[in-house]
């Protein structure tokens, strides 16, 4: 049976001060916690719900971790989602060596804040195969539920980490920065560099000026209609695609 101690944790964990505080994060949804169970993540405890019986029988046959059945209400209750009605885990956040950079490209973040497009982004470097993800100190926390569950299960297959961008520039000066912009070179045009860095700005911003100031190229999605922009999810996607184009070229 789930103890009030453990129910007081899974509540803390909602709260990013909760997840810094118990190094402890909520992975939420069948998804998820099928890709959960694949991983190397360490989870400390599954709580399914009673009807789950197909996904209780996976997670038992995959990991000796201890399972808890609850009725769908009780789930809806502990989870962070609107309608979650198969379960949660709780699982450790996971500490990397220090960062080495292990592809010729990495995706960088600037100031990424909103949960959905990180999640996404996760799952397209995911899907496109960068094992490595940058970011900005100030983009939203890769440990929030919105960000696991946007994710899709790719959370667990992507190395990240947070720095102070010039700083982080400046300690690997062989890779070049290029920035996506509203007034660069035509990415289908552009003739991308042995190696790099693709560096994706603020929702509404854009990458900042300090940051802009330090890009080496730009480049930019031409548009062929009359939106104003595009989603940085859908940015990162579109440009992940044509440098893939080139690295198997």
């Amino acid at each position: 049976m789930l103890t009030n101690k453990q129910i007081k944790l899974i509540n803390s964990l909602h709260s990013k001060k909760g997840r810094k505080e118990n190094d402890l994060f909520l992975v939420e949804g069948e998804k998820s916690l099928l890709e959960l169970i694949k991983s190397d993540f360490i989870i400390e405890f599954f709580v399914l719900n009673e009807i789950e019986v197909s996904l209780k029988n996976q997670i038992s046959l995959n990991t000796n971790v201890p399972v808890y059945l609850l009725d769908t209400e009780s789930i809806q209750k502990l989870s962070t989602l609107v309608n979650n009605q198969i379960g949660l885990a709780v699982v450790k956040q996971k500490q990397f060596p220090p960062f080495k950079i292990s592809d010729r490209y990495t995706i960088v973040l600037d100031g990424i804040r909103d949960p959905g497009n990180l999640g996404t982004i996760i799952r397209i470097c995911d899907w496109y195969g960068f094992k490595q993800l940058v970011l900005s100190e100030d983009c939203t926390e890769f440990y929030n539920p919105k960000v696991i569950i946007s994710s899709m299960g790719s959370f667990s297959r992507i190395e990240f980490t947070y720095v102070d961008l010039p700083t982080f520039f400046k300690t690997h000066k062989a890779y070049k920065k290029i920035g996506a912009v509203l007034n660069g070179e035509n990415i289908h045009q552009y003739q991308f560099p042995d190696k790099g860095f693709i560096i994706l700005g603020n929702e509404s911003m854009g990458i900042r000026d300090e940051i802009m100031n330090l890009l080496d190229e730009r480049i930019t999605i031409p548009a062929f209609g009359d939106a104003e922009s595009l989603n940085v999810g859908i940015s990162t996607a579109v440009i992940a695609d044509n440098l893939k184009r080139f690295l198997l070229s």
